[in-house]
């Protein structure tokens, strides 16, 4: 037969202030007074038979064999964390779809469309979460994403969104006093924004056949985000995802220099895992999405 545990408020009341080597800190993170945590480790204390705190001039500092009790504790919380994350903190009937994805996407995309995703879809809740990581669905309380790439990630289903293409895109500043005839010599003139490290200037050269060798050095930004907003402000000449670019040409805040645009090998998918489409809220809002990409 087990040995009983002590009582598991005095167990977590402990890894908290052992973690933080402060009651007050710990009384914050739980939120309980200082005295709390300290009747909480003092039970502790008496059911195991040893001091674990030592209050010191310079503050509070765990004993020896504190740091052995907080040596086999933490493991515990890290793996009950663990086992726990991967449920989320929502009903299964909520009415919130948390998306993950990047900033770029995020601000060019959704949020020029946040109203009409409310006028059109009134009963659900967009959450947008944004980052350049990998969500892991199995941990995080991520519903679906949005990623750029080649669309082959493992444990999820991929859809792809849009074809992969660059349109090529400035400020309408920058076009305002040139001819059709000037257009070559503006491009080779003009500084060039660079955001993919393969070098998409270098594939749309090529395809053009228009020799940029001894134009200006380019100006590197490998934030999407970044160079869109570069773009905008009449740094230079960018080659941005279509999908980016769509709103600020719509706008009229950029306006494309060049009617050729370049087939790329990365694009957006929408990521989920295989049950998601059970639930009709992420299914909703992926059709919601793939509408407005398709007929915008």
């Amino acid at each position: 037969m087990s040995k009983p545990l002590p009582p598991l408020n005095s167990i977590r009341a402990f890894e908290v202030a052992a973690r933080h080597t402060s009651f007050s800190r710990a009384a914050e993170e739980i939120g309980v007074t200082p005295g709390a945590i300290s009747k909480q480790i003092l039970a502790l204390e008496d059911y195991i038979g040893v001091k674990l705190f030592e209050r010191l001039p310079g503050g509070l500092t765990l004993t020896p064999a504190g740091y052995t009790v907080r040596s086999s504790v933490e493991p515990a919380f890290d793996l009950l964390s663990s086992a726990f994350t991967r449920y989320s903190r929502r009903s299964p009937r909520s009415n919130i779809c948390r998306i993950s994805t990047m900033a770029s996407f995020a601000a060019q995309f959704f949020v020029p469309r946040l109203d009409k995703f409310k006028d059109e879809v009134p009963d659900i809740e967009l959450e947008i979460l944004t980052s350049q990581r990998l969500v892991d669905f199995s941990r995080e309380e991520v519903d679906l994403t949005v990623r750029y790439g080649h669309g082959i990630w493992d444990d999820v289903v991929s859809t792809q969104l849009v074809k992969g293409q660059l349109v090529p895109v400035c400020s309408p500043v920058l076009l305002a006093d040139i001819d059709e005839s000037d257009r070559d010599d503006f491009i080779r003139n003009t500084r060039r924004i660079q955001i993919h490290s393969s070098d998409e200037w270098r594939a749309w050269s090529q395809l053009t056949q228009l020799d940029l060798t001894d134009s200006r050095r380019p100006f590197i930004i490998e934030d999407t985000l970044v160079a869109v907003e570069a773009t905008l402000s009449g740094q230079g000449i960018a080659l941005l995802p279509e999908v980016i670019a769509r709103h600020n040409i719509e706008n009229g805040n950029l306006t494309t220099f060049s009617d050729q645009r370049l087939p790329w090998n990365k694009t957006y998918f929408i990521t989920h895992t295989p049950n998601a489409n059970r639930n009709p809220v992420i299914r909703d809002v992926i059709a919601w999405i793939t509408k407005e990409v398709a007929t915008s």
